[in-house]
């Protein structure tokens, strides 16, 4: 008897465990689909999320067209405030999808300068690995810390003249168009910066900077590392 009773139990604490681990799925799904409806990030979430705006739009429509309550007039009125709705919500999904987008570009970036600084993995004699920097990884590593310092923000005058500074004594070695315009860049911000100007007006300068330095670290010439890639 007590073994029935047991085993009752246990198939009841079974159950019960399931129906938990069946709640805690139904939990995080529910959260990722409002994660991906405030925060998309793949094309098939913008797939998503414009399927939705149509379904909604035809059902919307559906709602005018068949009311008995709205006269003609009414109902043309209504159709318009439904179009004026649709495309608010539409620019809402553009906003998003560049902001996706630059997300998207940032982080693919940053995989590719930590992929080339990473250490290389060397085989030992007895079957364990080393990591071992070489001079190209090394090279690489120096490159995307001068990349991250072009890109940070907040720093003060001194500390953005010193990266600055870095990058040019970095590209002056070749000479080139592309290293040609990264040092006049440099020298027209450094000069903007000492006479004060504000950070708002130099953003288009220091993407443009970035930007161009980002292809000169992609420039196997410039980086051997990038060759791999």
């Amino acid at each position: 008897m007590n073994a029935l009773k047991r085993a009752r139990y246990e198939r009841e604490q079974e159950l019960l465990q399931k129906q938990k681990e069946l709640q805690q799925r139904e939990e995080e799904i529910h959260k990722e689909e409002i994660e991906r409806r405030m925060h998309p990030k793949s094309n098939r979430d913008f797939e998503i999320l414009f399927n939705e705006l149509e379904a909604w739009r035809l059902n919307e429509t559906k709602k005018i067209k068949n009311s008995t309550e709205l006269k003609a007039d009414e109902k043309a009125l209504a159709m318009q405030q439904l179009l004026n709705k649709e495309t608010k919500i539409l620019q809402q999904i553009d906003r998003l999808k560049i902001q996706a987008n630059g997300k998207n570009k940032t982080e693919k970036i940053s995989t590719f300068l930590r992929a080339m600084s990473d250490p290389k993995l060397w085989k030992r004699s007895d079957g364990r690995f080393t990591e071992v920097h070489t001079p190209f990884s090394t090279r690489a590593k120096e490159l995307m810390d001068l990349y991250n310092g072009l890109r940070l923000p907040f720093l003060s005058t001194d500390e953005r003249l010193d990266v600055l500074l870095h990058t040019k004594w970095t590209v002056v070695e070749f000479d080139c168009n592309l290293t040609r315009e990264i040092v006049d860049l440099i020298d027209r911000e450094a000069d903007m910066l000492n006479r004060g100007r504000s950070e708002a007006s130099l953003e288009g300068l220091r993407l443009r900077l970035s930007n161009l330095f980002l292809q000169f670290i992609e420039t196997p010439e410039f980086n051997p590392e990038a060759a791999r890639f």
